[in-house]
């Protein structure tokens, strides 16, 4: 059953509603280089001694040697790699994933990374933005003089994002900053922490970071977004190393689901895990709630695969996204393309097995994951794969 539904999907192009761009093409990369994109640390002896003996690893190693014709060792991998022209190497990658649409968050992004223009011009794939919040909010503390002239400057370029630029959402890093666990902010606490990024930003680089700050102007966005009609992306789970697992959940969001000033919001929670079925459990309550196990897909390993399950016995599949949160590197959006239909096959024939459903409904409860849903919910009707 699981090969049958992949057949069926193969043609299906996806819609990776949260990636980040790719690097310019390089001939030759390293090994760290290729370890990078398959961890989430940046401990240069965690990636020397380590990385290489992971699942993940060895999953993309075997992947990587079908697709270039060579060993699956690191070595072999590299060479053959190194022996393609680089943008040809790039976009075959890209097709063998079926990437159909690419909604790209250019605020994180690694040494080498293609801007917005080169991004489009080097992949012939339609390309939408997705705004990252607190980086865009650290580029006007300069300019503005109090916490409220802030907030409205941010308003300000959100709308001009959405509605000048195209931007299809609005994506939050709070969980890196601060936590997941919202409470509303004292007005107070937040002048002064305004206050001290303020001075700070005349001496260093601006970093925000710190509850009062991080929750005002996640409430604040939250308002906006609603008003421009488009969804928020937030982290949850896992993520970079200097993210606290332990304030990722996402039920700390509790306090945007509850009507009011943020009804209507449309929360898109990424990668989850391993909050899945926290996050799985939101979305059975809350029209407004989607979700996705990228970044999961692949590096849980084989464990991707029993989220997966676990995700679609109470998420409904019309609020599942299809992901990879990949970056840099071609390669990891093809071993994290691979990952995830396969997950999403194991998950679908666990259910036509159950007769839970029947094979045409799996089929189409796929192709919704992997394309339709984010489709409707980023009003990309015309982008939408065929």
């Amino acid at each position: 059953m699981r090969e049958r539904l992949l057949a069926a999907w193969a043609q299906t192009a996806a819609v990776d509603h949260h990636c980040h761009p790719l690097r310019r093409p390089q001939r030759r990369i390293t090994a760290t280089e290729l370890r990078s994109v398959f961890t989430e640390s940046v401990e240069p002896r965690q990636i020397a001694e380590h990385v290489a003996n992971t699942a993940v690893f060895r999953d993309a190693l075997r992947r990587l040697g079908a697709e270039l014709g060579c060993e699956p060792t690191e070595e072999a991998v590299l060479e053959a790699r190194a022996a393609r022209d680089p943008a040809v190497h790039l976009l075959a990658l890209l097709r063998a994933s079926g990437t159909g649409t690419m909604l790209l968050d250019h605020g994180h992004a690694l040494a080498g990374a293609m801007d917005a223009g080169e991004h489009r011009r080097a992949v012939p794939l339609p390309q939408r933005e997705v705004v990252r919040l607190e980086t865009l909010a650290e580029t006007l503390v300069a300019r503005c003089r109090s916490v409220g002239e802030w907030l409205e400057a941010v308003r300000t370029e959100l709308r001009r994002a959405v509605e000048g630029g195209g931007a299809v959402a609005v994506k939050t890093i709070a969980a890196y900053r601060a936590s997941l666990w919202l409470r509303p902010p004292d007005r107070a606490d937040v002048a002064a922490a305004y206050a001290e990024l303020r001075e700070l930003a005349t001496r260093t680089d601006v970093r925000l970071q710190g509850e009062p700050l991080c929750h005002a102007l996640l409430f604040d966005a939250a308002e906006e977004v609603r008003r421009l009609g488009v969804p928020l992306q937030v982290h949850c789970g896992l993520g970079d190393a200097d993210s606290d697992l332990a304030e990722a959940s996402p039920l700390g969001l509790r306090p945007l689901l509850g009507g009011g000033r943020f009804s209507g919001v449309r929360l898109v929670l990424l990668h989850c895990y391993p909050y899945h079925r926290e996050a799985a459990y939101l979305c059975a309550l809350h029209a407004d709630v989607h979700m996705d196990l990228s970044l999961a897909l692949p590096q849980a390993g084989c464990d991707g695969a029993r989220a997966m399950s676990e995700t679609l016995g109470l998420c409904p599949w019309t609020k599942l996204l299809y992901a990879t949160d990949a970056t840099a590197l071609p390669e990891a959006f093809l071993v994290a393309a691979a990952r995830h239909r396969e997950a999403l096959a194991f998950a679908f024939a666990e259910l036509v097995e159950g007769s839970v459903l029947d094979e045409a409904e799996a089929v189409d409860a796929g192709r919704r994951v992997l394309c339709g849903n984010a489709a409707a919910l980023y009003g990309l009707e015309q982008w939408a794969p065929q």
